[in-house]
């Protein structure tokens, strides 16, 4: 569910807020996610050409619909950003838009702390214990479980980003200097327990700059089409671990994909990943996934798919759902996530992460 509210206090200052009411039968150790989405203090043309924004903030960068590598500000719930990939959690920042002209402008982002992304623990367990698992085992160690702790970073994030629109489309070049949302193990101890070892395993979030790029526009040939894409320079920290770097050369990344509605109302949206949300370094991998939705004639009712293909083994991540329109102001979204292939596929490690969402959005 999802409270907005809209308040102008002057010509030039409003107070905008969300407040975000989610309910998931495996998203966390509560099932009732309730947490503010947005709330903040915006200026319009305060000083001439220049907007801000102050407060808890969504910050979309990147053309592309589905896991850009340039939207490096906002974590998303990872079970629910399946379903919808508007459903980002906001972040206390600063950001400043100014407007050379009505095609041009420069944007600037500050964020005094770093929010990592949340990743349920189970899943997470099972990542970590199926990394290092066996190279204690090849010792003769048996592992029977696992101990994490996460240690945030202190510093700030930001990013400034140069924006034009072109007659037939839209581009941008960005900068952005701060963490990897995903934890990295920065330690790894076996501790004897009664049934066997334990790892105590301390958790980290290494620093990155991003040099991006983005694009959008016609898609050459169909009319209605549109076209995205996200390139991302990605330099990472250097980041070992029981002598082996999990992080060390600069990499790239990529999300490149079309959207096209029909004249019957159905939606299609295919786009090729390279380097999927959990990625990063000699880990990326290509993928294609699809989504597709369906505006029903005369029903409240909107049916739809999401599929990501991992092209490395073949493993499949699929999301139904269906949307129910109460009135214009309220709907619902009941959506199921499942995956096949083995727990050793790209997409089979997430089987932990498979259950019954539920969603509402509450307008006015």
């Amino acid at each position: 569910m999802d409270l907005n509210y809209v308040h102008n206090l002057t010509d030039e200052i409003y107070l905008e807020g969300d407040l975000v009411i989610r309910y998931s039968d495996k998203s966390s150790s509560s099932p009732v996610m309730i947490m503010p989405k947005e709330l903040y203090i915006g200026t319009y043309d305060l000083l001439p050409g220049l907007d801000i924004n102050a407060g808890m903030l969504i910050v979309n960068w990147g053309s592309s619909d589905m896991f850009s590598p340039l939207d490096n500000f906002n974590p998303s719930p990872l079970l629910i950003s399946f379903s919808n990939s508007s459903n980002k959690n906001g972040v206390w920042a600063i950001d400043a838009t100014y407007y050379f002209d009505d095609v041009t402008y420069l944007q600037a982002v500050y964020l005094p702390r770093f929010n990592p992304s949340f990743i349920p623990e189970a899943y997470e367990k099972q990542l970590y214990l199926s990394m290092f698992s066996p190279q204690f085992e090849a010792q003769g160690i048996e592992i029977s479980g696992i101990n994490l702790t996460h240690i945030l970073p202190q510093k700030p994030a930001w990013g400034v980003k140069l924006s034009r629109s072109f007659t037939a489309f839209d581009a941008a070049v960005s900068y952005y200097n701060g963490y990897y949302f995903n934890a990295y193990p920065e330690s790894v101890t076996p501790v004897p327990e009664i049934s066997g070892f334990s790892l105590d395993m301390e958790l980290g979030y290494p620093k990155k700059n991003v040099f991006g790029f983005e694009f959008q526009g016609d898609f050459p040939g169909i009319e209605g089409a549109t076209l995205r894409g996200d390139i991302a320079y990605i330099v990472p920290q250097s980041w070992e671990v029981q002598g082996e770097y999990l992080l060390k050369d600069p990499y790239l990344k990529a999300a490149i994909g079309a959207d096209y509605t029909t004249s019957s109302d159905l939606y299609l949206n295919v786009g090729y990943i390279w380097g999927f949300a959990t990625e990063e370094g000699t880990a990326c991998s290509p993928y294609i996934f699809l989504n597709v939705n369906k505006e029903l004639e005369d029903s409240k009712f909107k049916p739809s798919y999401l599929a990501g293909i991992s092209l490395r083994d073949w493993s499949i991540l699929n999301n139904i759902g269906v949307s129910y329109n109460i009135n214009d102001d309220l709907s619902l979204t009941l959506s199921y996530l499942f995956v096949v292939g083995d727990e050793t596929s790209k997409f089979g490690q997430m089987k932990s992460a498979e259950g019954i969402f539920l969603t509402g959005e509450w307008t006015f």
